[in-house]
């Protein structure tokens, strides 16, 4: 596997320091340069042009005195960039966000994967409750900022997803580099700056291929990947079932249903459909270790040439259904165009893997012979 190459903006800095050291160890990130105010061994906040180094995203862990430095170069070389400075500017957040329609930027409040789990459990916490006013009490080392990003990130997403107020109390008691939250019976303390280094480290790796889709944060990197690896299972098993004429049909699920099922270790696929030349169906995705619906679609077809058997169609429509993923439509149906001998088939989509519409055509010698119609996406609780 090819490592992500790192370029590191405060190198000598406590989370630098740390991130240097796991990198060593480390298959799949490297730290190929980095970068501070005064230390002869890395680069200077004036020799940015002078970096010579390959690398595919800058982390920027310094001062916000160099990060406009900093940022101007990200955009001049287009490399994706991880914020971790602390105390930006109402004009340098607007800087960033502006920079984020033309590279990638990641900027959030927390660093922290358990952190994360933290801030949600908070928000279901805050959705259960009967109180109108959430009290956070965060407790951190003595020369930390409060208050925190953390609690800042918590306050925004209660207020959004509960309409409930946070009220945060900040407290800076600790000699160790011990940060500490607490919200009703929930808490979470993490110690010291080696794992927020680790998971630094595993958000530059997220952030290597991302596109300039305004800013991004560890929320909507780790939907993103779920939603990755989620595509990639369905990929797997629509070459597994129906569209594959290899594979025989299940038992059926209901009267008069034709049946397939495909699964892994972590999710459970069942296509159901009724009738023929015109059919109805359903998909659906579970989780397998409690079967658990987490995403489904239906869909009908028709076949508009009655002189067409449901054999016939399904020889131009299941090569086309085999090419799902072979381009970048989402790949809930075909691809955007396959063309077999004299059918051509054409999927045109709207949406993403949470929420979409879709219909799907197939022409013969140009003249429309079958049309479906699909929607569907993630079904929640």
């Amino acid at each position: 596997m090819e490592k992500t190459k790192i370029l590191w903006s405060g190198i000598t800095g406590r989370t630098g320091v740390c991130a240097l050291e796991l990198a060593k160890q480390s298959d799949s990130v490297e730290i190929v340069a980095g970068i501070c105010r005064s230390n002869p061994s890395y680069y200077h906040y004036n020799e940015l042009d002078n970096i010579k180094e390959d690398f595919d995203v800058i982390v920027d862990f310094s001062h916000k005195d160099s990060f406009n430095e900093m940022l101007k170069f990200a955009l001049k070389v287009k490399k994706p960039i991880i914020v971790g400075t602390a105390g930006l500017t109402e004009n340098q957040i607007k800087d960033m966000e502006e920079a984020a329609n033309i590279i990638p930027v990641f900027r959030g409040g927390n660093f922290r994967f358990e952190v994360k789990e933290f801030i949600d459990d908070v928000v279901e916490y805050a959705k259960k409750s009967d109180e109108d006013i959430i009290e956070l009490i965060e407790t951190h080392y003595k020369t930390k900022k409060i208050p925190s990003e953390t609690a800042k990130v918590i306050a925004k997403r209660v207020l959004e997803e509960t309409g409930k107020k946070v009220e945060i109390k900040s407290f800076l008691e600790y000699d160790e580099l011990i940060n500490d939250w607490r919200v009703g019976p929930l808490n979470c303390r993490v110690i010291g700056f080696q794992e927020l280094a680790k998971d630094v480290l595993t958000i530059a790796e997220l952030m290597k291929n991302k596109k300039p889709k305004g800013i991004y944060d560890l929320d909507r990197l780790l939907n993103e990947k779920a939603n990755e690896e989620f595509s990639k299972f369905l990929i797997e098993a629509k070459k597994q079932t129906y569209a594959n004429e290899n594979i025989k049909k299940g038992q059926s699920s209901r009267v008069g249903s034709h049946d397939y099922e495909y699964k892994n270790e972590n999710m459970i696929y069942h296509d159901t459909y009724f009738g023929g030349t015109n059919f109805m169906g359903e998909e659906v995705v579970y989780e397998s270790n409690n079967n658990t619906p987490i995403w489904g679609m239906n869909y009908y077809g028709v076949t508009l040439d009655e002189t067409l058997s449901e054999e016939a169609i399904d020889k131009a429509l299941r090569p086309a259904l085999m090419k799902v993923g072979d381009d970048d439509i989402l790949p809930v149906r075909g691809p955007k165009e396959y063309k077999n001998k004299e059918y051509k088939y054409t999927f045109h989509v709207t949406g993403n893997i949470e929420y979409f519409e879709g219909e799907e055509i197939i022409y013969k010698k140009d003249k429309k012979i079958y049309i479906l119609k699909c929607h569907g996406g993630r079904i929640k609780n």
